[in-house]
């Protein structure tokens, strides 16, 4: 991509925040499209996370349907989450110090050949821990999120509100696979055969990994390592707490999954239940469409109090509706909440670390996220079993309760550690 690129301004009907919001919209989002090479690597990024959200759920119901234990599932696919989250950061690191293509591409193939390995020794009747030895494949696999979020930095940071947009944007993307690709997977597993599901999400990770990280015209540079810029990601002021804020967004969405079924259950519509999680993630899809089409301006850092408090304060209602069409109404509002979070910490994680260390300072968030999830769901699980559905919905509202304090709380050091970044080393694609 040219050095001499730049994105085209919106109208100053946008800027100034006149005009009809769908003028807004267009024009927010429009840029993106106007980018040389952006929608090659959109599409392939795409394919790459549709694949790897259908592998979690494939995982498990190909174990659980050959081995007969959801438990033995379960536990074979924790050891892969374990080891991303163990592993993530160090991936992140060398893609900082190497570029995508030398490291993202060649750990991707790794990645998928062991979990191809696990999906061949699971039809065999393999031994459990030649399983869980093929389930680390997940440590090594690049976090795709980051690699595209890496790009759109490199090519917007000079443009603030079209990177806002952007990240928006990446949210929608990760949103809607997330709705689709677990469903995806478990029905290819339970109506063709076992092992449909990892088969078709190996496929698709690989076209888009190998597609996206060849494109190497909108790869980010590799930045030379300044002095000030040595050491861990983790060690730059105010990400931990990203990481941290990101961890209890997760644990929402973990929680609301395992607590919105038995809620469901408890009042006699089970299967209403998937229709509720549908609205609480597709409120968190529209939430971030809007979002990102909204001119925002300014320190990012101040976003995350308002973000935080309207993600709890829009999360109490659920304790207290006892109808199912009512929780519905009240999980699509409340999913939308949780978008500024989402976006706020991405755009933050991509401004406190230098250049050089994007790619890791954004999987250490991304990371919090996904064991933040992790974490929801085992303590939903825990409170259902020991409270009841409508009183398990603490562990959700508790998650954004602490959220809300910690950025109430810090806010201000993340606030000062932007200020600093942006002095040292101004935009993410500086």
């Amino acid at each position: 991509m040219s050095s001499s690129w730049a994105p085209p301004l919106p109208p100053s009907s946008v800027i100034s925040g006149s005009g009809s919001p769908l003028s807004s919209f267009t024009s927010a989002y429009g840029v993106l499209f106007r980018i040389p090479g952006a929608r090659r690597f959109m599409l392939t990024a795409y394919l790459a996370r549709f694949g790897a959200a259908m592998m979690g759920v494939s995982i498990i119901a190909m174990l659980s349907t050959r081995r007969g234990s959801y438990g033995l599932a379960g536990a074979i696919s924790s050891v892969g989450l374990v080891g991303m989250a163990l592993a993530g950061p160090s991936i992140g690191r060398l893609i900082d110090r190497h570029g995508q293509r030398r490291v993202a591409l060649p750990l991707g193939l790794v990645s998928v050949g062991a979990l191809g390995i696990l999906l061949v020794a699971t039809r065999l009747d393999a031994p459990v821990w030649l399983l869980v030895l093929a389930n680390l494949g997940n440590a090594v696999m690049p976090q795709v999120g980051t690699l595209v979020r890496a790009r759109w930095a490199h090519l917007l940071g000079g443009d603030p509100r079209s990177l806002h947009a952007a990240n928006s944007f990446e949210q929608v993307a990760e949103e809607s696979c997330f709705m689709l690709g677990p469903a995806l997977g478990g029905a290819l597993a339970t109506l063709v055969f076992p092992e449909a599901g990892l088969l078709v999400a190996l496929v698709l990770y690989a076209v888009g990994v190998v597609g996206l990280t060849l494109q190497t015209s909108t790869e980010p540079p590799i930045h030379e390592v300044h002095e000030h810029h040595a050491g861990r990601a983790w060690r730059a002021p105010g990400l931990l707490l990203l990481a941290v804020t990101l961890a209890l967004t997760g644990a929402i969405f973990g929680s609301m999954d395992i607590v919105t079924l038995a809620f469901a259950e408890a009042h006699d519509a089970k299967s209403f239940g998937g229709v509720a999680l549908g609205m609480f993630a597709g409120g968190s899809l529209v939430g971030s469409l809007v979002y990102g089409a909204l001119p925002i301006t300014g320190a990012i850092a101040r976003r995350l109090r308002w973000g935080t408090a309207a993600m709890f304060v829009l999360l109490l209602p659920v304790l207290l509706v006892d109808h199912v069409w009512t929780f519905a109404l009240v999980a699509l509002v409340a999913g939308g909440s949780i978008a500024p979070t989402l976006i706020t910490s991405t755009m933050l994680a991509q401004r406190l670390v230098p250049p050089s260390q994007i790619n890791e300072g954004m999987t250490i968030v991304m990371t919090g996220l996904l064991l933040g999830v992790s974490a929801g769901s085992f303590a939903g699980g825990s409170a259902v079993e020991t409270l009841d559905a409508s009183r398990a919905f603490l562990v959700p509202c508790g998650a954004a309760l602490v959220a809300f304090v910690l950025a109430l709380v810090g806010g201000g050091r993340v606030a000062r550690a932007e200020r600093r970044a942006l002095s040292l080393w101004g935009s993410p694609a500086a």
